[in-house]
């Protein structure tokens, strides 16, 4: 196990203490943890106790909102179409559920359309002069699904059974017209005639017409076909589907309303794309797909700060962008017509860490400002900023904090069904807080993404209904458990290729390549060899040609900023100080692997290559009580720039329950007997308080080297985190060890 350094952190000064002591009435050590994260006034701490959405800082504050305000409100009165456009990993497709979901609402539908829409029925939202016509259409698309006949049930059950991989809706409105079944994400279209007279033939000639200028194709079997010849017409449809492009975009037939609030429109959509066929960011096909479906204005989100020349390309077809991206400018901006990023150096937005989705959110909040909408309107979007910031290891300060905090709330209170189907599945019955959204809920999202399509990770997060949810939470589930075992065997690959090797084993970087390794996986396995080893990490792999990294630091080393020192050897990077993606030419990752050892080597400090724990305060068990812990809950959320304090306690030793449970993790019972002497918070134990001293059940995960040592009742000095475990309905609270020293 690797060495780990303890570093207590600075004392705040007496007179702090002492008047945060007087002032907010809490004990000298709380009083220490409030001045570390800039604390210092009665008010400071009952910001910091009450987040306010009130405090959220004004929006128009960011150089371009103004714009980008303007350019969305000319399209909303224009009826142009509006692309939302986002990354694949859960930044960017939380981002694009909230401004999807939220702009959704705001633009008009021209046309009846909509009808069901991922198993259930919704009701879209349409000028009051086709809503009567709408209604009609519906109740008759209703009375048609729930009374098929003979044939269209065949084909039903064929299509959800036997052997078609994609999505199908029955009876699906698509202007005035009812299609039987209809896969929007191939534009397909599949009819079951009866017996044809002259009108009918007339309408199904004009209903073909109508759905092949939409772009859809439409395929036509005879009853006697699908109940006789069942293994010619999935073949047919088979083929059908897979020689149709996909378009891309979830919603690619306009007016399938999948939102919260059932209200959908036919001139927004969105687009994720493809991870292994176009790469980060805004790619040229994203951009050819708004072309030839005519939108004239795409938001994109999360990415977009160095699309220089993608940025371009749109201008030439006439396409605008407004780019949301909180990643490090170049030193160009792209020629957009509004860029907002409070990293450019020209933006003077006072805090400069939000999330792509916080970005989404502020444009969200900007809008809503111009038009009137009160801010609590905006607070069922929140639950998507929190997941973002969990999941992307932004710091958990100023606004950031605020936005974790409303979404927590938000997802622990009401949380949209894609969540819950999530919390249900993992049988998740606590509350959540932002450590389940890192470990449980993020990595699920983020596996759609990885393993296939990010598109079904915002499909979950905008639907609307249990049903719906549970289908494509499972789904994501799967991924996620296919990621996992990639992952767990790409791992094992890497650690082997480092233990063969007595070269790489001596070097302050861990670079290791494999064209044959998962593209999706090699991020989180940098991660797992970073913790192993604990330097510089980055794995690279191969695909149509191009080896494509993804990089993983140690703290306080830039690994962005090594990387850049490499970048006559780059195609492409960018990322930013603990965590980096990168592309190159396969003929450089020899030499790269050279030069990025070199610049590591030249510029990282000795201690950094040891983990180091900060220790927040020196206590006693004794300190540990109900009250103690229930203020420090209120630090929460916890995250980068708030962390979970780290406590130290000396003279600590077992009390004969140390077991090894799990592969190799420390179970124990630890007790203290120092001069401060409370009794025990163990229930229904006798005996002398200062015999037994102040015990906490504890577990220590991958300690089980300490076993024998603790097992002995030796004594030795422990750090740990505080937290809260429930056991058959009942409360208590339990040390999680960091690391101990004999």
């Amino acid at each position: 196990m690797t060495t780990k350094r303890w570093k207590i952190k600075e004392s705040a000064p007496a007179e702090v203490i002492d008047r945060l002591v007087k002032e907010v009435k809490v004990s000298p050590v709380i009083a220490n943890l409030l001045w570390d994260r800039g604390v210092n006034t009665y008010d400071e701490a009952k910001l910091f106790f009450r987040p306010q959405l009130a405090h959220l800082h004004d929006p128009f504050l960011m150089k371009d909102m103004d714009k980008a305000v303007a350019r969305i409100e000319k399209a909303i009165k224009n009826k142009e179409k509006i692309l939302i456009y986002g990354d694949y990993d859960v930044d960017g497709t939380t981002s694009v559920a909230l401004v999807y979901s939220f702009f959704r609402q705001q633009t008009p539908s021209n046309s009846p359309k909509g009808g069901e829409s991922e198993g259930r029925r919704t009701t879209p939202n349409y000028h009051t002069s086709d809503k009567q016509m709408w209604k009609l259409l519906h109740k008759k698309a209703v009375e048609m699904r729930d009374n098929p006949t003979p044939a269209e049930n065949v084909m039903w059950q064929l299509l959800r059974k036997h052997g078609v991989d994609f999505h199908f809706r029955r009876q699906h409105l698509i202007d005035r017209f009812i299609v039987d079944f209809v896969c929007l994400e191939k534009s397909l279209v599949v009819e079951v005639d009866g017996d044809v007279h002259d009108y009918q033939k007339q309408e199904d000639k004009d209903r073909t017409n109508f759905l092949n200028s939409e772009r859809f194709t439409v395929i036509r079997f005879r009853n006697e076909e699908v109940i006789g010849n069942t293994d010619d017409v999935v073949k047919q449809i088979s083929d059908k589907l897979q020689s149709l492009p996909s378009r891309n975009a979830l919603h690619a037939q306009p007016l399938s309303p999948l939102g919260r609030d059932g209200v959908g429109s036919e001139l927004i959509d969105f687009y994720i794309p493809d991870r292994y066929k176009e790469g980060y960011g805004i790619s040229t096909a994203g951009i050819d797909f708004a072309a030839e479906n005519n939108f004239s204005l795409i938001i994109a989100l999360d990415c977009g700060i160095k699309s220089i020349d993608k940025v371009e390309y749109a201008n030439k077809k006439n396409i605008d962008l407004i780019l949301c991206d909180h990643h490090l400018p170049g030193e160009k901006i792209p020629d957009a017509v509004a860029v907002l990023d409070p990293k450019r150096k020209d933006c003077p937005y006072p805090y400069k860490e939000l999330s792509g989705c916080g970005i989404g959110f502020k444009l969200v909040q900007a809008f809503s400002q111009k038009n009137n909408i009160p801010l609590e309107k905006l607070e069922q979007y929140l639950d998507l900023c929190a997941i973002s910031i969990a999941a992307d290891i932004v710091p958990i300060t100023g606004e950031n904090r605020i936005l974790a905090f409303y979404g927590l709330k938000q997802i622990n209170t009401s949380p949209r069904p894609g969540i819950r189907a999530m919390m249900e599945m993992t049988k998740m019955k606590k509350e959540l807080t932002i450590t389940d959204i890192v470990f449980v809920i993020g990595p699920r999202i983020n596996a759609a993404g990885r393993m296939e399509s990010g598109k079904k990770a915002v499909e979950m997060l905008i639907s609307s209904t249990s049903e719906h949810a549970i289908e494509t939470g499972n789904y994501l589930d799967k991924n996620n458990s296919d990621r996992r075992d990639l992952d767990i065997f790409t791992t094992q690959q890497a650690l082997a290729m480092i233990a063969e090797s007595s070269i790489l084993q001596l070097r302050k970087t861990t670079v290791l390549f494999d064209p044959n390794w998962h593209k999706g996986v090699i991020g989180i396995v940098a991660s797992r060899l970073t913790e192993t080893y604990y330097r510089p990490t980055i794995l690279l792999t191969q695909s149509n040609g191009v080896v494509s990294g993804s990089a993983r630091s140690v703290k306080d080393f830039d690994v962005y900023e090594a990387i850049s020192a490499c970048s006559d050897l780059l195609e492409q990077f960018g990322g930013h100080k603990y965590a980096a993606g990168l592309t190159l030419k396969p003929e450089n990752v020899k030499a790269f692997q050279e030069k990025f050892e070199q610049v590591v080597s030249a510029t990282i400090a000795d201690e950094m290559l040891i983990p180091e724990i900060e220790i927040d305060a020196e206590i006693n068990f004794s300190d540990i009580t109900p009250g103690f812990y229930n203020i420090l809950k209120q630090f929460g959320p916890f995250g980068p720039g708030n962390m979970n304090p780290i406590f130290m306690t000396k003279k600590v030793s077992e009390k004969g329950y140390t077991s090894i449970v799990g592969k190799n993790h420390l179970k124990m019972e630890l007790k203290q007997t120092s001069p401060r002497l409370t009794p025990t918070l163990s229930k229904g134990e006798g005996g002398n308080p200062k015999e037994r001293g102040v015990s906490f059940p504890a577990i220590a995960f991958g300690m089980d080297e300490h076993y024998e040592y603790v097992a002995k009742k030796n004594s030795f000095t422990v750090c740990y985190h505080i937290n809260e475990q429930e056991w058959e309905g009942k409360s208590y609270l339990q040390l999680q060890v960091k690391d101990l020293k004999k």
